[in-house]
């Protein structure tokens, strides 16, 4: 066995360095016959401790919060309706609302009677049960009509009317909201309205009218920095009410002869009322201009007239825009639209 030799090797412990343990060297006949030495297992003592594993990294910055894509998806809170007093929630509401009070009602029936019911306890309820259903109805049809109104509305707006004929229909715009009767109009009377409104005026001023106001709605969508356009904002507009006043004189003075003029324009109106759906009430469906209803849209309708026509200044401004014997008729015909 050859002399042992001592190991210049050296395993690392952080700060620290310890010899390794000797090794038994292992010598062996090459081919050629000349010793080959070579270094065989550790030579008793304590075996080599395993290298320790290096010392733990700082402890890492928590890490960043997930980009929103990645984080799992919070759930989202219950989307409101963006209309709550929708058709289909106040129908349900309605229809829950009598069910669960008529299903109330049986069952406090039943308890009072040890939990059956007979023919005669349904029957003694049913005046009750009439009772719940004509409540229903009512509501039913209240909500019918809100909805209808609602439509009419929408309809109104998104309605390609020409601005000249808006700007003249919104003084009396505010009577579509009431129930139909005798002194109110209705939507329906718009196609029979524009004809005689147009008849009244002549196509020449219809033309100029409803160019000018093109001219200001132009005018004030390019000024306006919204993305819809705010018809108000037109309605409003002194240039505007400034073609209004011009045609309410005009269609005025055409009422001199009164009677006569109202009923060629109620007859033309009532000829030409617009179709109805079988959904709307049977007082809607019924329903026709009369004098009333006639006389309450023309006041309104010719409001900013007889506005200016109360002044003496706004007087004499109609008159050198119109001529004397034009504004003469005209006030004419506010006077018996007053007293009918």
């Amino acid at each position: 066995m050859a002399e042992r030799k001592k190991s210049s090797e050296v395993i690392m412990y952080g700060e620290k360095s310890q010899p390794s343990a000797q090794r038994a060297e292992i010598i062996e006949m090459g081919p050629d016959g000349k010793p080959i030495k070579r270094e065989g297992g550790f030579m008793g003592g304590p075996k080599p401790e395993k290298q320790p594993a290096a010392a733990p990294a700082p402890a890492a910055m928590p890490a960043a919060a997930p980009a929103p894509s990645a984080r799992k998806p919070e759930p989202k809170p219950a989307r409101k309706p963006k209309d709550p007093a929708s058709a289909k929630a106040q129908s349900k509401a309605i229809a829950t609302g009598a069910v669960g009070s008529i299903v109330d009602q049986m069952k406090q029936a039943a308890a009072a009677n040890g939990g059956m019911l007979s023919i005669n306890d349904l029957d003694a309820m049913q005046a009750s049960f009439d009772q719940k259903a004509r409540e229903m109805q009512a509501e039913i049809e209240a909500t019918m009509d809100q909805y209808a109104d609602a439509r009419d509305k929408m309809k109104w707006e998104k309605d390609r009317i020409d601005p000249f004929f808006r700007l003249i229909v919104k003084p009396f715009a505010h009577m579509f909201q009431e129930k139909p009767s005798r002194k109110g109009v209705t939507r329906r009377m718009l196609p029979g309205y524009f004809m005689a409104v147009g008849m009244l005026l002549g196509p020449d001023n219809v033309s100029a009218y409803d160019e000018r106001c093109r001219s200001i709605v132009a005018r004030l969508k390019a000024e306006s920095s919204g993305e819809y356009f705010d018809w108000d904002t037109f309605y409003t507009e002194r240039d505007a009410l400034t073609v209004r006043l011009d045609a309410q004189v005009i269609v005025a003075s055409q009422f001199s002869d009164f009677d006569k003029r109202a009923n060629w324009f109620i007859n033309l109106v009532n000829s030409n009322l617009r179709a109805v759906p079988d959904s709307v009430s049977e007082a809607e469906a019924r329903w026709q201009l009369d004098e009333p209803g006639f006389r309450r849209m023309m006041d309104a309708m010719l409001s900013d007239l007889r506005k200016v026509l109360s002044s003496e200044k706004g007087r004499e401004r109609l008159v050198k825009r119109h001529g004397a014997e034009t504004v003469a008729n005209a006030n004419t015909a506010l006077k018996r639209i007053l007293i009918g």
